[in-house]
């Protein structure tokens, strides 16, 4: 356990201890020591088998030891916790929590490594808590953890019928569990995360007990909504049955529709221009070894186009940035225009931009394509009150038997681009072969 921190841990809104491979209590969170009746340091130390029914103990024995030795991946044993004639250690029945009654709930275990690779200890989880009698309350505590926190709890029955859900299952998912208007599992999962429950989550929750990880929820308004999910089934693992066939689940999921936008955000960052929102350098040269690769195996033809604007720089020093931004964007919004939906432009520099273009094979097109850039860049971009003149230079590579490589037929784009400006700018130059 060499480095590990017990905050999140400590966050958890279900029943969590680890146990030393002695079976000792090392560490139990808020919620188990609520369900214990006592504090920490009364319940650090214990036995974990002082926790079980005496008739039990045997097998609960018997079961733990083959999760230390490795024969198991986890093992379930029922304990009893909380008031004074329940079956938990003395320190624990000493504590004076003033409850009364005894619950029998569902520990979950699984043993956890060190850094050397050896069993370190089990990490014990109670998730569901079922009274022993009707009229027996849970712990106020713990309804109010269950019932007020922000992510969503629901107990799927074994018919699919969801028989509880909290507060933000009720709200965000529109959870309903009213006898004649119930929502149902599949009411809750999106299309394709159904089927994918069907096929993975379900399989892997009768074999090991739980699966967690991440799919997409339908929200009240029936829009997909991604989470990050655990399913836990209240039934001994590896039974080899479907999960609604062998008993109930519970599941606990987080909205991560922030976390979702963030990765997409940073994507976007990672491939494309900050300014004109085109494919960057890196964005446009991995289409084309793509694009290029198509070529080799398939003869799909491909075409590079370099573009470098014609005096932009008098632009930026006369006007100041703001208005060359301006330029940039809207240089960028014409090539757009120009261009198919299928082709990739992209901002490669300052004034740079270049057109990936797949699938055409027919040089008069092609040069027409070069010819309409040429053409609508040299129209007047108004700035505001300020009207600007610009023009391109444009290099014309095309893949062939000889240059099918990306540094190749970049370089090969890049020299023809030149050519056009010491050409006299404004124009286009087409290269075919590589020089000798």
């Amino acid at each position: 356990r060499e480095g590990w921190r017990p905050g999140v841990f400590d966050l958890m809104p279900v029943g969590g201890g680890l146990w030393s491979p002695e079976g000792l209590l090392e560490h139990a969170n808020p919620v188990l020591c609520d369900l214990l009746g006592a504090t920490p340091p009364e319940v650090v130390g214990s036995e974990l088998l002082d926790l079980v029914d005496p008739d039990e103990r045997a097998a609960a024995a018997s079961d733990v030891t083959e999760l230390l030795d490795g024969d198991r991946n986890a093992v379930e044993v029922v304990i009893r916790v909380a008031g004074p004639d329940a079956l938990v250690p003395r320190a624990v029945s000493s504590a004076g929590s003033g409850r009364r009654g005894r619950w029998p709930v569902t520990l979950h275990l699984t043993g956890y490594f060190g850094v050397d690779g050896r069993m370190a200890g089990l990490i014990g989880q109670v998730f569901d808590f079922e009274p022993a009698e009707p009229s027996t309350p849970l712990p106020t505590g713990l309804v109010q953890v269950l019932e007020e926190g922000s992510d969503f709890l629901l107990v799927v029955e074994a018919d699919g019928t969801v028989s509880y859900g909290n507060r933000s299952a009720r709200g965000a998912l529109g959870v309903d569990t009213a006898p004649d208007r119930s929502t149902t599992l599949v009411d809750v999962l999106d299309g394709d995360s159904l089927e994918f429950f069907r096929e993975v989550v379900e399989p892997a929750v009768a074999a090991d007990g739980a699966w967690q990880g991440e799919l997409f929820f339908r929200d009240r308004d029936d829009q997909s909504l991604p989470v990050s999910a655990r399913f836990v089934s209240h039934q001994p693992p590896g039974n080899g049955r479907e999960v609604h066939a062998s008993g109930s689940l519970s599941v606990f999921a987080r909205d991560i529709t922030d976390l979702k936008n963030a990765e997409r955000r940073l994507r976007q960052l990672a491939t494309h221009d900050y300014l004109t929102g085109l494919p960057n350098r890196l964005l446009l040269y991995d289409r084309l070894e793509l694009a290029l690769n198509r070529y080799v195996r398939y003869g799909t033809p491909v075409a590079l186009m370099f573009c470098d604007l014609d005096g932009f720089k008098p632009v930026n020093d006369r006007h100041g940035h703001a208005v060359g931004d301006a330029v940039l964007m809207e240089v960028a919004d014409r090539i757009h225009s120009v261009v198919r939906d299928t082709d990739t432009a992209a901002r490669v520099g300052g004034d740079e931009f270049a057109v990936l273009v797949e699938g055409v094979d027919d040089m008069e097109q092609l040069t027409a394509v070069a010819q309409r850039l040429v053409s609508r860049v040299a129209e007047p971009v108004p700035v505001g009150a300020v009207t600007t003149e610009i023009g391109v230079s444009i290099g014309l590579a095309v893949a062939s038997a000889s240059c099918h490589e990306v540094d190749t037929l970049v370089a090969l784009a890049d020299s023809a681009m030149y050519r056009a400006k010491a050409a006299g700018r404004g124009r286009y130059v087409v290269v075919t072969e590589p020089d000798a």
